[in-house]
């Protein structure tokens, strides 16, 4: 669905008036912009303010809760836009100690062993927690050039303490992973500006390709629209697919003890309401338009009753991180550029 730019700059009012007036009620934990449901079916062509609650309330129970400020009764309108009010509890979606005995490394699948070269869709963690999530992709920094992988600040930090240099093992520790298996160390993080990424520099052990795993090669980066057709390759659930049906959410996530808002939140739902659209282990991983290759958001939270997926805008955490993802065309014309300079210097 295209929106036009008066269209686009009233919904963000709405959102922000929508954000201001129900986001911090306990009850609330995402609000975003997109396309209410009716009953089980996606209304396409419609626009709603869509604030999403941990459980509808009506009657007594509605009351209740408005009595002891809990909640504020949520208007049928914000702004000149409808709201619609699904449910949802999102959360982080790594793999961590409490669901030990499921999804553990296996020989016959590629997602949870040790690979080289590394590519987008496998299993990776941190050194320090007994988790696994997934390993997004290549990325470049914008200022040296030092190739990097892109994932969630909770799967390469996954700690407020945590400090630049900390080992990055894959598979992550959940799947086996030891030092033996340290393939980065943390360089930075997003999270001071509401984002739910980070990245690591790679060492020398193994090299990262510009690839996802069953899927193929990230042919460049681009915004999430509703409506889209979408795809990624994660650890867990492998590959799945899904349609944007609103962006540019504000969600309020649990991370531990600490809660988090978190920005430029994209919703992805399923195809069919019986389909998988993520599952705890697919954190870090990447949505890709299937139509272009392009890179739109990188998941990092879900909801399985109803199933949904949240992912990040991926613009929005590239500029956040000053990093690019490289295509292979690009990879060969900075080579190319770098010969050149060379010949130029030595005067060949």
């Amino acid at each position: 669905m295209d929106l036009d730019k008066m269209t686009l700059a009233r919904a963000r009012l709405a959102l922000r008036e929508a954000v201001r007036a129900h986001l911090f009620d306990r009850n609330v934990g995402l609000i975003d912009f997109g396309q209410p449901k009716h009953g089980d079916q996606i209304a396409e062509n419609e626009l709603a303010i869509r604030v999403h609650v941990r459980r509808k309330l009506s009657g007594p129970a509605l009351e209740a809760a408005v009595e002891t400020g809990q909640t504020r009764p949520i208007p049928p309108s914000i702004a000149g836009f409808p709201t619609d009010v699904p449910e949802g509890i999102y959360r982080p979606q790594q793999w961590g100690a409490r669901r030990i005995g499921w999804g553990r490394p296996s020989a016959v699948n590629p997602r949870m062993v040790h690979a080289n070269p590394l590519r987008g869709g496998l299993s990776i963690s941190d050194e320090y927690h007994y988790t696994a999530g997934t390993l997004g992709g290549l990325v470049v920094d914008r200022a040296t050039g030092a190739e990097m992988i892109l994932s969630n600040w909770h799967v390469l930090v996954a700690g407020w303490g945590a400090r630049a240099g900390q080992r990055i093992y894959q598979p992550g520790r959940l799947d086996g992973g030891t030092s033996l298996n340290t393939v980065a160390t943390l360089t930075r993080d997003a999270m001071s500006v509401n984002l739910d990424a980070a990245v690591a520099t790679l060492n020398n052990n193994c090299r990262l390709i510009n690839d996802q795993l069953d899927l193929g090669s990230v042919s460049g980066v681009g915004p999430a629209e509703l409506g889209m057709r979408v795809i990624k390759s994660g650890r867990t659930s492998g590959i799945t697919s899904g349609r944007v049906t609103a962006i540019e959410g504000v969600a309020k996530i649990p991370y531990g003890y600490v809660e988090r808002i978190i920005r430029h939140v994209v919703t992805i739902e399923p195809h069919l309401n019986f389909e998988d659209v993520s599952a705890a282990g697919d954190s870090g991983a990447w949505w890709l338009d299937p139509l272009t290759g392009r890179a739109i958001g990188l998941h990092f939270a879900g909801s399985n009753f109803p199933e949904r997926g949240l992912a990040l805008n991926m613009p929005a955490v590239l500029d956040a991180l000053d990093v690019d993802i490289v295509t292979a065309v690009e990879r060969i014309e900075s080579y190319r550029v770098a010969s050149v300079r060379h010949t130029k210097l030595v005067g060949v």
